[in-house]
């Protein structure tokens, strides 16, 4: 007789399995635990999470009732979003980062009947304005005045048994995951236990994950892919997650070796000091299998020194909220030890189960022959159903099976894609297409240069022109010049393509995904250029 406790039913499709399972198979081993902290096992896991979830029952929620998730990297993250899962309800991830008025907009958008904070989230929790449309809140760590309950007393009104009631199908919403919001008010994502065990499954194999693996988690647990993307995958290979407090370069390479970790996530900025460190140490970091490097773009010469660093460890690959966190396309060790033309500029190819083309504006198919360029649109067994609550834009992205994800880009004849800008970034300047990542791979080459973003504002003759929004490595030189960057930029770029202007800051505006805005640079360049012709 088969029931839901076996693969085949809905717990094999479902993703509370993956605790379950692996407390069944390994009930000893460590299933999570913060760096040179607290450890909870498999079965430990298990047990707390059925506590949770029965708890969760005896404090009125049921079956899809939204659970928001405000909170820094803690053990507890994963036991909350875990037991929301086993029995249906859907989880509401809040980024770590936000403001209380990005916070209320989630809560209210999703209809959230509960909140679970921590203390550094816990003074945005006052200020929300819609806190009377919770049913239940709990905090973690101090107690608040504006909590229902503490967490651990909370748990302990749960019974340790499995909870009772109908498994979530396989297409049951599992996740709201909202997105960055880089213009106007994030949008829900919605997200269920089919595409997220799909991109598990996808993940898997993309970043090479190892069966036992180890992971070192360093990004934050309140981006929509941490969860899905990583440590899903891991529970399901029976793996260990080792949470980070807060990314620190030199601490995460101690603990690579330390740990024996086979997997971690590397973001762009910290690409260079992670090398550095690798080199003027001479490790070799034998445990390590894969690295996988994240968030926003890279410059190529970074990836270059990343891989002379690690060797043909490195995975790039390209994903979206929109793909359940996941990989669309990503590279593969072969790529690199044959240092194929033009891979470090490149995503790889599309991964298992993932279609990706190329189309123009009017929706016709652009060849794949390295050359043309085009929006890029994909198919994957792991795409989202759509927007919460958000018909208009989902007819808009969503269509016929295809999301399109607005990114401008390219593919050669063996399928390999180039990511070249969001399709929204695009300069055109007298008819002329520029793309932002053009100008600004040149200017990473110029030594002073830590990081830039090239936007565009209008010009009264060309429409657009592109600017150079520059942050140099030492804050208190003036080296670079802008005589320097425009030397540089007259030798490799035509003569539209270069910065009308160029200006200096401390830093770049950053979203709470920590992509830049460039909307924010492009007001102050448009008031700036407002300014000087008043």
């Amino acid at each position: 007789m088969t029931t839901t406790d076996d693969l085949t039913g809905h717990a094999g499709l479902t993703l509370g399995s993956h605790v379950r399972i692996g407390a069944r198979r390994t009930p000893h081993r460590a299933a999570v635990c913060m760096l040179d902290g607290e450890v909870l096992t498999y079965a430990q896991l298990e047990e707390n999470t059925d506590r949770l979830a029965n708890a969760l029952h005896g404090a009125g929620l049921g079956f899809g009732d939204r659970v928001a998730i405000w909170m820094e990297n803690d053990p507890r993250y994963i036991e909350i979003y875990l037991a929301c899962l086993k029995v249906g309800m859907v989880v509401v991830q809040c980024n770590v980062r936000h403001t209380a008025y990005e916070a209320q907009h989630m809560i209210s958008d999703s209809g959230a009947a509960a909140l679970f904070f921590d203390d550094t989230t816990a003074e945005r929790v006052s200020m929300l304005e819609n806190r009377s449309e919770l049913r239940l809140t709990v905090t973690i760590g101090g107690e608040r005045d504006h909590a229902m309950h503490a967490y651990e007393r909370f748990l302990g009104l749960g019974h340790p048994q499995r909870p009772s009631g109908a498994e979530p199908a396989p297409d049951s919403l599992a996740v709201l995951a909202y997105t960055s919001g880089t213009t106007g008010l994030a949008k829900g994502v919605r997200l269920t236990h089919r595409s997220m065990r799909a991109i598990g499954q996808t993940n898997q194999v993309a970043n090479r994950y190892a069966i036992g693996s180890t992971q070192l988690f360093a990004m934050s647990l309140s981006f929509a892919a941490g969860m899905p993307a990583h440590v899903l995958p891991h529970l399901a290979v029976g793996g260990t997650t080792i949470l980070m407090s807060s990314f620190d370069t030199p601490r995460l390479l101690d603990a690579i070796d330390r740990e024996r970790a086979t997997f971690t996530t590397l973001p762009g900025p910290p690409i260079v000091e992670f090398c550095s460190i690798i080199r003027e140490q001479g490790l070799t970091l034998p445990s390590l299998q894969s690295v996988l490097h994240g968030t926003a773009k890279a410059p190529p010469e970074h990836l270059e020194m990343l891989v002379d660093a690690i060797g043909t460890r490195l995975v790039e690959g390209w994903g979206m909220t929109e793909n359940s966190g996941g990989l669309v396309a990503a590279t593969t060790a072969l790529d690199y030890a044959e240092r194929r033309s033009g891979i470090f500029a490149s995503t790889g190819r599309a991964v298992p189960e993932a279609e990706v083309r190329l189309i123009d504006d009017d929706g016709q198919p652009v060849s794949h022959d390295g050359a043309s360029v085009g929006q890029l649109i994909v198919r994957s067994s792991s795409l989202a159903e759509g927007y919460w609550n958000n018909r208009e834009a989902t007819e808009r992205s969503f269509r016929d099976g295809w999301y399109h994800t607005g990114d401008v880009g390219s593919i050669d004849a063996d399928g390999y894609i180039e990511v070249l800008d969001r399709r929204t970034d695009l300069i055109i300047s007298g008819g002329m297409n520029i793309y932002p990542s053009e100008i600004e791979r040149v200017l990473m080459q110029i030594p002073g240069i830590a990081e830039c973003a090239v936007v565009g504002v209008p010009h009264e003759k060309w429409g657009s022109t592109p600017v150079a929004h520059i942050v140099r490595a030492d804050p208190s030189s003036t080296m670079p010049s802008v005589e320097d960057i425009d030397a540089a930029c007259r030798r490799v770029l035509a003569g539209y393509k270069q910065p009308s202007r160029v200006a200096f800051a401390t830093a770049l505006p950053r979203n709470a995904g920590g992509k830049v805005m460039r909307h924010r640079l492009t007001e102050q360049s448009a008031a700036a250029v407002t300014k000087a012709t008043d």
